[in-house]
This record gives C-alpha cells, structure tokens and sequence, in this order.
C-alpha cells in the first residue's frame, strides 16, 4: 500500500510539472479565448483554494471568502478612477484594508463554530456586499466600477498585453497556490487537522488555538486578495456581483466537485469543470445549471471526496503501480510473486 501511494505521489509530481510546463509556453500554441480562460482559471482558483483551505484544514465553511477578494479588487479601481494614489500604492494599501478586515472578522468568528460560523461569514458577507451596491457615490452601485488598466511598468515578458498579462498570473498563482500546499505539508497544517479533530485535545495540550485558527483564517483571506488582484486587472472592470451569496456558492461547488479535502488539485480541477461546463453549456442551454447541479448531486452521492478521489482510489494505484514500479525479478512483482498470480 505504501509502495502504490508513494508511486501515486510521484505521478501527481509528474502530473504538476507537466501542468507547469503546459501553462508556461500556453502562449506558444493556445489561442487569445484560452488565454481568457486560463486566467479565469487561475484568479478563480485562488477563491476555490482559499475556501478549500479552512474546510479542510479546519473544518469550517466561510461563505465570505469572495469578501476579501472584492475589497481588493474595489480598492483598486476606486483608486484608478478616482485618481486617489498611484497603483504602485494602490495594490499594498488594498491588501492592507482587506487583511485589516480579516483580522476584526477573524476575532469575531473564532468564538464560533460549524452553522453558526458559516451563519457569521455569511452575514458579513453580505455587509461586504450591501456597501458595494448602496455606497454608489464610491462604487457606483449596481453598474461597477470601469476602465482599470494594467501598470505598464510590469510588460517586461512580451509586447503582447494578454500574454504578459498570463505570465503575471502565473507566477502570482504558482507562488500563492504553492506556500499554501507547502503550509498544508508543514506542522502548521498538522496543528490545524488537529484542531478539526478535537480542538480540546489541542487545547490540553498546550496549543494556542484561538491563534492557529485566527491565523489559518488570515491566510484564507490572502489566497482570496491575491485572487481579487488578478481578477481586478483582467477583468478591468468590478461590480457587486462577484461579492454576491453566488460567488461563495461558486467556490462551494467547485470544491466539493474536485474534492474539498484537497487544497490544491481538488479546488483546481472543480473550478476548471464548474468555470467549462457555465460557459459551454450557457450557450446551448438556457437552465444549463440545472445540469450543473445534476453533475454536483452525483458526485456528492457516489464521489463524496469529490473527483480527486478517483485518481487516488486503489485501482489507479494498481494501474500506475504497473505502469511506473520496477520489478523485483524480471516477470514478477514487487512483493515477489510472479505476474500470473492471484492476489
């Protein structure tokens, strides 16, 4: 069992680089729509890791993760239309605003727990959500904000605006996805599986974990602000929509689709579905999400770890461990039985 899980580990790696390799020279082969789509990919994905970060590492669903991303993304368009102060300036200052907004509402919804969290952020979700529609001399209502424009000071990979444009969100996702992945590995990630098993135990042990879950809560909101800045200047444009109970619904979905005790390739392959099925099926269908709530029923009735699990399940084990593990003895198997045997 260690030998198949090991050898899956080594094929999920393989499977990483070549995603790496793949989005690296996109450019190369892919056309401007699925340059779009891959950065829709990306800057969605972060809300979907974010979300997937708490759930899985602490149990807890916050449904105002798209909270943080709209503070950044309406910080910075306020400051662009506003002519307030130069992006250089902007973009710190947004991440300050939203952190300080995630370090108050962290206070506040570390003395809850399971309905009565996911009630909390739901209601200052929607506090987030009241301002950007009813403070229309800042963020103009219900028709957005418009006209953001990218620093011209980063076009330092290609002439081509939608290509530098690509490599930014690389690297800012890459980077953002990849320390949360590491943070998951760590004993910083232990601790909080810990506290989602039994927070008491944690306690009787020693462990601050009103800090672990503040702070867990802190970076969620970061994976969401980083996502908030590349949606910002993609999109060129925020409305209230994306702060709305739909975005949070969003990223519920597509992580319960990929798998929401994964906090990278479950949120990454659910968002990527959810993002491909809304856009293909919208054109053909005019109640495409019905099918799409069809799709969420079966996985949640016959993939309740969602669709990551099938690549981890004991068959793919057994396929990738024919596929990648030398054997032993020409014509036999590791545990040394011939190729022909039972087991």
């Amino acid at each position: 069992m260690n030998i198949l899980k090991s050898k899956t580990n080594i094929a999920k790696m393989c499977v990483l680089v070549v995603g790496i390799i793949a989005l690296l020279f996109a450019p190369v082969f892919a056309d401007p729509f699925t340059i779009i789509m891959l950065v829709r990919f990306m800057y969605f994905g972060l809300m979907t890791i974010s979300f997937a970060f708490l759930a899985s590492q602490l149990g807890l669903i916050s449904l105002m993760v798209p909270s943080f991303y709209a503070i950044v993304a309406y910080f910075i368009a306020i400051s662009h239309t506003r002519e307030l102060m130069a992006m250089e300036l902007a973009i710190p200052m947004a991440f300050l605003v939203s952190m300080s907004f995630a370090a108050v509402s962290g206070i506040m919804v570390n003395r809850t727990k399971a309905i009565t969290f996911l009630l909390l952020t739901l209601v200052l979700s929607q506090l987030v959500h009241s301002l950007a529609l009813s403070w229309i001399s800042l963020t103009n209502g219900v028709d957005g904000l418009v006209g953001i424009s990218f620093p011209e000071w980063l076009n330092i990979f290609s002439d081509r605006p939608d290509i530098n444009e690509f490599y930014w969100a690389v690297i800012a996702f890459s980077i953002t996805a990849g320390l949360v992945w590491l943070l998951t590995k760590s004993q910083y990630g232990l601790k909080l599986r810990g506290i989602r098993e039994s927070e008491s135990r944690m306690k009787a042990l020693g462990y601050n974990t009103a800090m672990l879950k503040w702070s867990a809560f802190m970076i969620a909101a970061f994976v969401s602000s980083v996502g908030g800045l590349l949606y910002i200047y993609f999109m060129r444009m925020v409305t209230p929509e994306i702060v709305t109970l739909g975005a949070s619904n969003q990223s519920l979905i597509s992580s319960i689709l990929g798998g929401i005790n994964s906090v990278f390739a479950g949120p990454i392959i659910g968002t990527v579905i959810y993002l491909t099925l809304n856009l293909t099926l919208s054109g053909f269908i005019s109640r495409y999400l019905i099918l799409i709530g069809l799709l969420f029923l079966l996985v949640i009735l016959f993939l309740p770890n969602g669709l990551i699990s099938v690549l981890e399940s004991n068959r793919i084990g057994r396929v990738i461990n024919r596929m990648f593990i030398f054997r032993k003895k020409a014509g036999g198997d590791d545990d040394g039985k011939p190729s022909g045997s039972g087991s």
